[in-house]
């Protein structure tokens, strides 16, 4: 291999122009937005916890929900950086155990996320649809629903995970540092054809197909729902309007940045086992689309977070005990001050003062009822 070749540099070749700026700002734009604001979410959540303590059960089960979809949100946008510079440099550089963390964290955005919508979606479908069941909104119960979700998310990304590695690729070029030369490498996940094709189809169905149907159904059934309920009563305190919107909104910029990115997916399975080729312009959409879920992480915490009434419920209940404390410390105070006060007049007892008339000797003394006399 002749090493004073120009097509050989050190580093790879990175994207540059246009190329550079497609990828880096994007990407850059959700890593601050989701890093920053998941961050404050949880922060906020941790300071409504320890300032309500026992009290934080007033705010409800979702609360829950929105506390574990902003986590795993959190560290699916810590996971960009790995994976832009992976694109920008053309060649992962992180080893092979960063290699199947990365995986795992992008992969969890794709499903422990999406169980997590649904979940709450459920939830709420049962709370508005079935209210006379109760005990599934229980805090106790929802922290079990996140906790198996979570480790059936885990179980179902597992087989990624463990056969991710970072594979060398001749045609991408060569890496040549001050020790050895060795092949560009990428962060793939290491499974055969076969073996491929059966985990992409299982991804698909528990993490695209399934999610979307119930999504849609629970949505659905909650709008409908709450519009009877409005031509039945006269009086109605639900505010249907904002209900509908948020809930639908919700729905959409969910299905808009997960269908894209899956329909690729799909084809690209159906393209294989059919054996016909790949459309050139599909693998530059799939390549663009791989955007989309970090994206969703990157803003699902505004939809869930801060448009959600117990976030603003749970500043109520902090701001009216922070007035109480603080009017019990001012009430402390005074009192405090009070006590100061007579033990203050109680050392000047017998202190020897002058009248300023006369200039006579004058003195301070306690009567026997705990009036104040002088003489």
């Amino acid at each position: 291999m002749n090493l004073t070749n120009s097509s050989t540099l050190f580093p790879p070749p990175p994207l540059a122009g246009a190329s550079f700026a497609k990828t880096a700002i994007p990407y850059s734009i959700c890593f601050v937005v989701g890093t920053l604001g998941n961050t404050a979410v949880l922060s906020y959540v941790f300071f409504i916890t320890r300032s309500l303590k026992s009290s934080v059960t007033a705010l409800g089960n979702t609360f829950i929900y929105i506390v574990a979809l902003c986590a795993v949100d959190l560290l699916v946008t810590v996971s960009i950086p790995f994976n832009l510079s992976n694109m920008i440099l053309n060649n992962w550089v992180f080893g092979e155990l960063a290699c199947k963390v990365h995986w795992m964290l992008e992969l969890s955005n794709k499903m422990c996320s999406t169980f997590i919508l649904t979940a709450l979606a459920f939830d709420r479908f049962m709370a508005i649809c079935h209210p006379e069941i109760r005990r599934i909104h229980e805090m106790r119960h929802t922290i079990y629903i996140t906790t198996i979700l979570a480790t059936l998310s885990f179980c179902l990304i597992s087989p990624v995970v463990l056969s991710a590695r970072v594979t060398s690729f001749g045609n991408l070029g060569y890496y040549v540092s001050t020790k050895n030369v060795s092949e560009s490498g990428m962060c793939t996940d290491g499974m055969t054809r076969e073996w491929k094709l059966w985990v992409s189809a299982f991804l698909i169905f528990f993490a695209f197909v399934l999610p979307c149907t119930l999504l849609t159904y629970f949505y659905a059934k909650i709008v409908l729902r709450l519009r009877r309920q409005r031509r039945t009563m006269l009086q109605s305190r639900i505010p249907l309007r904002r209900i509908t919107i948020y809930t639908m909104a919700a729905t959409f910029f969910y299905l808009s940045c997960q269908i894209p990115f899956w329909l690729p997916q799909i084809y690209g399975i159906v393209s294989i086992v059919a054996g016909f080729k790949i459309n050139p312009k599909l693998m530059t959409f799939t390549y663009y689309s791989h955007l989309l879920p970090f994206i969703s992480a990157a803003f699902n915490w505004i939809f869930y977070a801060r448009l959600n009434s117990q976030f603003k419920k749970g500043l109520v209940l902090v701001t009216e005990r922070m007035i109480r404390k603080r009017t019990r410390s001012l009430h402390q105070s005074d009192k405090g001050y009070s006590e100061a006060a007579v033990e203050l007049t109680g050392k000047f007892d017998d202190v020897p003062l002058m009248c300023p008339h006369c200039e006579a000797q004058l003195s301070i003394r306690s009567s026997s009822n705990g009036k104040k006399t002088s003489r």
